[in-house]
């Protein structure tokens, strides 16, 4: 069986392009939906004083919206300031949950598609060997002498 070297060298650039693909694809995903939707944000909710008072948190660590009902316009400032942040940190903490699962996700969504490449690279760097193992041995054949490393070039 003959072995293309240049074959050999294209599979090996095929599997290198391959693995830029996946790497800019996931790269691509940062600022989408864990379910994959790239123009949608993660987004979470949090509540205090009994759902009296909402808060929308969006990737990225920003708020989109506060919400205060105006039943609590007579507990006071300070109060009503509380319950804000208490829903707020519960929003941001929800946030960070689904970030991290977004992550995660996309970790494994990563590791799916590179896992088979390590065994791929192997075989690949297998069929170049033989490749340029046949080249010489043409070489030879043909009343090539192979070089060797002691003479000097």
């Amino acid at each position: 069986m003959t072995i293309d070297p240049f074959s050999a060298a294209a599979s090996l650039d095929e599997l290198l392009t391959q693995t830029e693909q996946a790497l800019s694809f996931m790269r691509s995903r940062d600022g989408g939906h864990a379910d994959g939707d790239p123009g949608e944000l993660l987004r979470a909710e949090g509540a205090a004083a009994d759902g009296l008072v909402r808060v929308v948190a969006v990737q990225g660590g920003r708020l989109e919206s506060v919400s205060v009902d105006p039943a609590l316009a007579g507990a006071g400032w300070e109060t009503v300031c509380e319950h804000v942040v208490a829903a707020a940190n519960v929003a941001l903490a929800e946030l960070d949950a689904r970030v991290t699962a977004s992550a995660r996700a996309d970790v494994d969504a990563l590791a799916a598609r590179l896992g088979g490449l390590p065994e791929q690279s192997v075989r690949q760097k297998e069929t170049f060997g033989r490749a340029m193992e046949s080249v010489v041995a043409r070489l030879n054949r043909n009343g090539e002498p192979a070089a060797r490393a002691d003479r000097p070039a």
